[in-house]
């Protein structure tokens, strides 16, 4: 119990990080979603990220994290996190026993479980924190932390649902994720420093992607990263500002290109942006 414990603490040191590191401490690793890492098997992905400079994928779904595994191990490649989640309902909640199974493949590893909540027949947010209790518990038996990911038309949708859940179910391996794309969907007028700010303590994980400001339609919420007019650089130094320093993940959802060019292209900008971003 010691052990496990010993490990937790370690790990959400680690993802926290940020707030005792401050701007030095903004050193963030680019990393693919797995919708984005499209190839004939998943070896030869592993191998195509590794030859183009990434560390890694993530947002690995818990179905396919055993191959993953197996596969980006073989190549020196790490896997940053797991997309998992169950609904919460009126009063009851529902997950799928994969999601368990997912979780304890990654005991002992430096990972993030990304959990989302969908809502239905009257969802509570009773029932969101209790089913994020049970996961938040089954985490930490392998030393895992856990970030609430908004999606937009789930229970948790925006940056302050996950918030308000995380601080609700007083799991302290539990954290927030920032989404670009489903932020811009679900809430376009919001202030993005403030809202940063405000996740500042339990923020533990960030996406980005290409993004057309004022876009509406995921096509436009959704491109390579070197691609619309959304100002990349700027959210890159509010993260530097409010003391980030965890790694970033790419959404890369319905990217029609053939993903050895989109990635290729968006490691690219990746670096011009965090170089531009640093420069000031």
């Amino acid at each position: 119990m010691m052990r496990l414990s010993c490990l937790v603490g370690v790990m959400l040191v680690a993802v926290s990080s940020a707030c005792a590191e401050g701007e030095k401490g903004f050193v963030p690793s680019l990393y693919p979603f797995q919708n984005g890492v499209k190839y004939a098997t998943v070896a030869e992905g592993a191998r195509e990220l590794k030859a183009m400079g990434y560390e890694g994928v993530g947002s690995v779904n818990g179905n396919l994290l055993e191959q993953f595994l197996k596969e980006f191990d073989a190549v020196g490649l790490k896997v940053f996190s797991i997309y998992v989640g169950g609904r919460a309902e009126a009063e009851s909640y529902a997950y799928d026993p994969s999601v368990t199974k997912a979780i304890r493949m990654l005991k002992g590893r430096e990972a993030l479980v990304e959990l989302y909540v969908l809502g239905g027949n009257g969802s509570t947010d009773a029932q969101a924190v209790a089913f994020v209790k049970e996961i938040g518990a089954e985490a930490e038996k392998a030393g895992l932390p856990v970030v609430l990911y908004p999606h937009a038309g789930f229970h948790i949708q925006t940056v302050g649902d996950a918030l308000r859940i995380a601080k609700a179910s007083e799991c302290k391996n539990v954290g927030v994720a920032f989404n670009l794309c489903h932020f811009l969907k679900v809430e376009p007028k919001s202030d993005l420093r403030k809202t940063l700010e405000e996740a500042r303590p339990l923020l533990w994980s960030v996406s980005i992607c290409g993004a057309e400001a004022g876009g509406t339609d995921w096509k436009e919420l959704i491109q390579p990263l070197d691609a619309g007019s959304y100002d990349q650089v700027a959210l890159l130094k509010h993260l530097r500002e409010i003391g980030y320093s965890g790694d970033v993940g790419l959404q890369c959802y319905g990217l029609r290109e053939p993903s050895k060019e989109h990635l290729r292209r968006s490691l690219e900008a990746w670096k011009k942006n965090l170089a531009e971003s640093l420069a000031e």
